[in-house]
C-alpha cells in the first residue's frame, strides 16, 4: 500500500511546483515579503518562494509547522523520535543550520545550539503565514541564509477583526493541546494569544519502553500604532517554554536506550520597529531593535547541569527609495551574538566559557519593476569580529513571454555560513572546536518557469537548482592525537543539485489539490577525496495534498514521501562509523473540520494513518497513528 501511494504521489507531482496560496488559489496575488527586501509577487519573482497561509494551516489542523514543511518543495525533515524531539529541517541538500529562520522578522536560530533553528518546539496554534524562499539569500539577509530562508510570522495582517477565539484538543499518547487569542483591530491593534501542548509522548528508542514526554507553553504578543499618516510604531514579543524528554546513547551501542534525560529550554524573540513614510511614499525608512534570547539546561544525571545560552542583539535600517519602475533599497546592520556554556570539567577539558563576536553589515538591493522584465541585483559585505569577512551577491530576472500567463525565471548568487560558536570552541564531550574555522561559501543558480491556465485555475512550475559549497565544515573529523572529535574545513567541493516540480489546482469551487515532487542529489567528499552522497538528504521526496470544502465541512488529506536516505552510525569503540541506509515511507494525514454554528466548529485530525514504520534519524523511532478530536469557538 505504501508504494503504491508513493508512486501515485510522484506521478502526480512531476508536472509541479509553487503552491503558494493554499486556501484561496489566487496564485497571482500571491506576494512575498522576503524573497526581496520590499514586497514582490510570483509571477515577478526571479526566485523559488512558497506561502503558507493562515487558512492552510487551519484546514490540516495540524499541531506542528514540521507537519506542514513535509509538504513544501526543497524541504527535508528529520526529527528524533516524537512531539518535542529534535527536530531539522534541511533545504535543496543544504544542512540545517544554512537556512535562516526569521520569527516576526526577528533571526531566530539559536547561537546556543550551532545556528540551527529546532522545529520541534513551534506550534501551530498562533502562526497566521509561513513563508520558504529557496536560493542564496545572503546577500539580502546575511550568514545563515546561504540555502535559503523560512519566515514566520504570528501577527495577523489585512482586513481583519476583533475577536477572540479558544480551541481545545485531546488524543492519542495522552495528548492535551489548548489554545486562546485575542485580536483588537482599531486605532491600536493588538494581538494577544497563549497556547499549551502537553503530551506523555511515545517510546522512541527501537527497544524499551519509557515514554518519552513532551510540554510547551507558547505565548505570543503584538501591537501596532499609526501614530501619524507617514509613522507607525510596532513591536512583537514571543515566549516559548519547553520542556522535552529524551534517551540516551550508551557507548556501549551506539543506539538509543531509555534515560530519565530532560531538556528545560526557554526562547525569547523580542523587537520594536518605526516606519517612516516620506515624500508621498517614495522615501521609505524602518529602524528596528530586536533581540533573540535562549536558554537550554539538559539533565542527564551527572552533577551539574549541562546549560547553553546564547543572545543575539540586532540594531538595523533600511531605506527604500521608490522611483516610478525602480527601486533601491539600502540595509545597514550591527549584530552582537552572547554564547555561554555551564558543565562538569572532567577529562577531555573545561566545558565552562563565555564568549561574544560582532559584525556589522551594508547591504544595497536595485529592482526594476518593468511590463516584460523584472530584475533585482543585491549585494552585501559583513565584517566579522572574529574572523573572515564575508561578501555575497545575488541577480535575479523574470522575463513575461508573449504567451498568455508563463514567465521564465532565474536567479545566481553567492552566499556564506559563518562557522558556530560550537564548531570553534568545542561542548561538552569529546567534541573539541577549531577556532581557525573560515565561513562555508556557496555558488548558487536556479533556471525556472511559471505557467498559469484554467483562467488561474491551475498553476504548474518547474525550476532547476545548482549550488557548489566551498570550504565545507565537517564536524565530525577524528583528531587521533587527542582522541576526540573536532571541525575541519573540507578541501574539495560539495555538490547540490535537482529540480523541483509543483502544482496548484482548483478543480473545483469545493476541491483543490497540491502536489510537489523534488530531485535532489546532494554530494561531498570524503577524508581520501571520495564523492559519498550527505547524509539525511533523500534523493526523492514528494507530496500530494487535497481539500474538500463543503457547505459546514472541511476535509483535508496530505500524502508525503521520503525516499531512502542514508545516515551515520557511531558503533561501539573501537569500530570505525558506519554509512547507513534508512528506507523510504509515506506519512498519510487526514483532517476535518465540522461548523456546528457560526461560532462553534468541531475538529477532528488522524496522523501517520497507515500507522508507518519508518526512522528519519538511525536508530529514533517516531510515533505510530494518532487521533485527535476538539473544538474550535470564536466570539
Amino acid at each position: 500500500m505504501s508504494n503504491i501511494l508513493a508512486k501515485t504521489a510522484i506521478l502526480l507531482s512531476l508536472i509541479s511546483i509553487h503552491f503558494l496560496n493554499y486556501a484561496t488559489g489566487e496564485v497571482t496575488d500571491t506576494v512575498s515579503v522576503t524573497a526581496s527586501r520590499t514586497s514582490t509577487n510570483l509571477m515577478s519573482s526571479g526566485t523559488s518562494f512558497s506561502v503558507l497561509d493562515r487558512q492552510a494551516i487551519v484546514n490540516s489542523n495540524a499541531n506542528s509547522l514540521v507537519d506542514l514543511l513535509r509538504t513544501v518543495p526543497g524541504l527535508q525533515v528529520n526529527q528524533q523520535g516524537s512531539r518535542g524531539a529534535i527536530a531539522q529541517v534541511r533545504m535543496r541538500g543544504a544542512e540545517a543550520n544554512q537556512i535562516l529562520v526569521l520569527i516576526n522578522g526577528i533571526e531566530a536560530n539559536d547561537p546556543a545550539q550551532g545556528s540551527e533553528f529546532n522545529f520541534a518546539h513551534l506550534t501551530t496554534e498562533q502562526i497566521q503565514r509561513v513563508e520558504v524562499v529557496r536560493g542564496p539569500q545572503s546577500a539580502l539577509w546575511g550568514s545563515d541564509a546561504l540555502a535559503g530562508v523560512i519566515s514566520i510570522s504570528t501577527i495577523p495582517s489585512g482586513e481583519q477583526t476583533s475577536s477572540l477565539t479558544a480551541r481545545v484538543e485531546a488524543g492519542s499518547f495522552a495528548t492535551t493541546n489548548s489554545n486562546i487569542a485575542w485580536q483588537h483591530m482599531g486605532d491600536t491593534k493588538v494581538n494577544a494569544s497563549i497556547s499549551h501542548l502537553d503530551t506523555d509522548g511515545t517510546n522512541i528508542a527501537r527497544n524499551g519502553s519509557e515514554k518519552d514526554g513532551y510540554e510547551n507553553t507558547s505565548l505570543n504578543f503584538s501591537a501596532s500604532r499609526q501614530i501619524t499618516t507617514n509613522v507607525n510604531l510596532s513591536g512583537s514579543l514571543r515566549y516559548v517554554d519547553s520542556s522535552s524528554s529524551f534517551d540516551d546513547i550508551p557507548f556501549s551501542t551506539g543506539l538509543p536506550a531509555d534515560a530519565d534525560n530532560t531538556t528545560e529550554s526557554e526562547q525569547i524573540y523580542g523587537q520594536i520597529s518605526l516606519r517612516l513614510n516620506s515624500f508621498e511614499g517614495r522615501y521609505q525608512q524602518r529602524f528596528s531593535i530586536s533581540r533573540t534570547d535562549t536558554d537550554n539546561e539538559t539533565d542527564t544525571g551527572t552533577a551539574i547541569n549541562a546549560i547553553v545560552r546564547g543572545t543575539r542583539d540586532q540594531i538595523q535600517y533600511q531605506g527604500d527609495i521608490l522611483r516610478d519602475a525602480h527601486t533601491l533599497s539600502i540595509i545597514a546592520e550591527y549584530e552582537e551574538e552572547v554564547f555561554e556554556q555551564r558543565g562538569e570539567v572532567f577529562f577531555f577539558g573545561d566545558p565552562n566559557k563565555n564568549i561574544d563576536i560582532d559584525s556589522v553589515g551594508i547591504a544595497l538591493e536595485y529592482r526594476y519593476a518593468g511590463d516584460k522584465w523584472n530584475l533585482s541585483a543585491s549585494a552585501r559585505q559583513d565584517n566579522n569580529s572574529d574572523f573572515d569577512n564575508a561578501n555575497s551577491y545575488r541577480l535575479t530576472a523574470s522575463w513575461q513571454s508573449p504567451i498568455e500567463a508563463l514567465s521564465l525565471f532565474g536567479s545566481v548568487g553567492q552566499a556564506n555560513k559563518n562557522p558556530t560558536f560550537s564548531e570553534r570552541f568545542g561542548t561538552f564531550d569529546t567534541f573539541q572546536g577549531n577556532p581557525d574555522l573560515v565561513p562555508e561559501e556557496s555558488q548558487a543558480w536556479e533556471l525556472g518557469f511559471r505557467h498559469i491556465a484554467l483562467n488561474g485555475n491551475l498553476l504548474t512550475s518547474i525550476a532547476y537548482f545548482d549550488a557548489t559549497l566551498e570550504n565545507e565544515i565537517n564536524g565530525f573529523v577524528f583528531d587521533s592525537n587527542t582522541f576526540a572529535f573536532t571541525a575541519q574545513n573540507i578541501d574539495g567541493e560539495s555538490k547540490r543539485q535537482g529540480f523541483e516540480a509543483e502544482i496548484d489546482w482548483n478543480i473545483s469551487d469545493q476541491f483543490s489539490l497540491r502536489g510537489s515532487y523534488t530531485y535532489t542529489d546532494s554530494i561531498a567528499e570524503n577524508a581520501v577525496g571520495k564523492e559519498i552522497d550527505e547524509i539525511r538528504r533523500p534523493r526523492h521526496i514528494a507530496a500530494l495534498v487535497g481539500n474538500y470544502a463543503l457547505q459546514k465541512t472541511n476535509i483535508n488529506m496530505s500524502i508525503s514521501y521520503s525516499g531512502e536516505q542514508d545516515d551515520t552510525f557511531f558503533p561501539p569503540f573501537p569500530l570505525p562509523q558506519e554509512q547507513v541506509t534508512l528506507d523510504s515511507f509515506v506519512l498519510v494525514n487526514v483532517a476535518v473540520n465540522h461548523q456546528l454554528s457560526e461560532k462553534i466548529t468541531l475538529t477532528g485530525r488522524i496522523d501517520n494513518l497507515l500507522d508507518e514504520d519508518y526512522e528519519e534519524v538511525f536508530g529514533f523511532t517516531p510515533p505510530g497513528i494518532g487521533a485527535y478530536a476538539g473544538v474550535r469557538l470564536t466570539w
